[in-house]
């Protein structure tokens, strides 16, 4: 897949690579959201940069991105449309000709007046181009074998020429019969649009939320697909299975959970708060490193929440209420069985109580919503904590005052 980001935007390699990933999976969603059928089903750099099965046919389609004011053309002599064509015949022995289709998706334009436009519509007279494209091919050609430069012109451009003419007559026109180029298509900053517009049986209000969701599970599948940790090809009835589930969820008000499995990032170090809290109440290693886990999960999920609808920051400032609630009453009877006590002995209350947090407030405590998640409860605790709104010792008000 080729991406220019030439203009108007940072021109590192490494952002164009990136963003041309990123187009990749969104239009292989949208693909697939345009041939909505059981038997659909769609895989990333598989025989091509997007391959679309549908009902037994396969669709192979080239992405040629650009965030360029003005997008390099597609022209007879343009290296994207030769890159593309040896892509193509290299795929040729893997598929059956005749149920396949090639299409290249290209931000840029086509020139007015290129034969090139034949491709543009199903059903044309090809013969012209196909005999633009041979003479373009074999000047090429002839140029590299001709030239006396040390380095031979046309490098990136010769492998499809030399392809093209390698193929026979009646090969080079099948070819041609199966392909169809789509200029001036949408750049990535317009696929999330045509997503949603896809949803027709989606509320129009609730469409940004669900294409943000979709979008967020899509991109997952798609590493997962690329790093062998599920199927390469993706099914329409996946992606109908979680359009539901999206859908039911904030259509019904029940939340989502995106961040119920995930890892934190590397290198991610507890609050200082939250590790005083546990070393006030002599926690051990495994303490602290399932609260550090539980408190960054429950802290981007609400975060998430609060994010996807400001509505909810009213609803997540209640269920801390409660939890304080619950919290408070264990608390304040913990200080007045430690009065007089020697310190080890308000240690062990106040381990006792963090560690109620974990074994018996997820099964007490009222969940946010239901079903109940664990970690959600038991992350939101730690966030208290790190707020000094609960704490485990007896004395952990004092003893934290200290802390700036």
């Amino acid at each position: 897949m080729v991406a220019d980001l030439s203009s108007g935007s940072t021109g590192h390699e490494a952002g164009a690579s990136a963003l041309g990933f990123y187009y990749q999976a969104h239009y292989a969603l949208l693909s697939l959201l345009r041939h909505s059928t059981d038997e659909s089903a769609v895989s990333v750099e598989r025989l091509d940069d997007v391959l679309l099965e549908v009902k037994g046919e396969h669709l192979l389609i080239q992405l040629k991105h650009s965030l360029s004011k003005r997008p390099p053309p597609v022209s007879l002599s343009s290296t994207a449309l030769w890159k593309t064509i040896k892509v193509w015949i290299d795929t040729l022995p893997n598929v059956s000709l005749a149920s396949t289709k090639f299409h290249l998706i290209a931000v840029g334009a086509i020139p007015s007046g290129s034969p090139l436009l034949s491709l543009c519509e199903q059903n044309t007279d090809r013969r012209p181009l196909l005999m633009a494209m041979i003479e373009e091919a074999k000047r090429v050609v002839d140029l590299r074998t001709t030239s006396s430069k040390k380095i031979l012109p046309f490098a990136d451009r010769a492998p499809g020429c030399e392809a093209f003419l390698a193929l026979s007559d009646s090969a080079r026109s099948n070819l041609l019969n199966q392909i169809e180029i789509f200029p001036n298509s949408p750049d990535i900053t317009k696929i999330e649009y045509l997503i949603g517009q896809q949803l027709k049986f989606t509320p129009v209000e609730y469409r940004p939320r669900v294409v943000k969701r979709l979008v967020e599970w899509w991109g997952l599948q798609i590493v997962h697909s690329l790093c062998g940790m599920r199927d390469r090809a993706i099914s329409f009835t996946e992606l109908q299975q979680m359009l539901i589930e999206i859908e039911s969820d904030l259509v019904e008000d029940n939340l989502s959970w995106e961040f119920e499995d995930a890892m934190f990032p590397p290198g991610h170090l507890p609050h200082r708060i939250l590790e005083r809290q546990i070393s006030l109440v002599n926690g051990s290693k495994v303490d602290l490193k399932r609260s550090t886990r539980d408190q960054w999960r429950s802290h981007e999920q609400r975060s998430s929440w609060v994010s996807d609808n400001p509505g909810m920051k009213l609803k997540v400032a209640r269920y801390d209420s409660r939890l304080i609630e619950h919290w408070s009453d264990l608390h304040e009877q913990m200080v007045l069985d430690c009065e007089n006590q020697d310190e080890a002995t308000k240690r062990e209350s106040g381990l006792k109580l963090l560690r109620w947090t974990y074994d018996e407030a997820p099964k007490n405590v009222e969940p946010i919503s239901t079903p109940s998640r664990h970690f959600y409860i038991r992350g939101t605790y730690q966030t208290l904590s790190i707020d000094r709104r609960v704490g485990w010792h007896p004395d952990y008000i004092d003893l934290l005052e200290d802390e700036s």
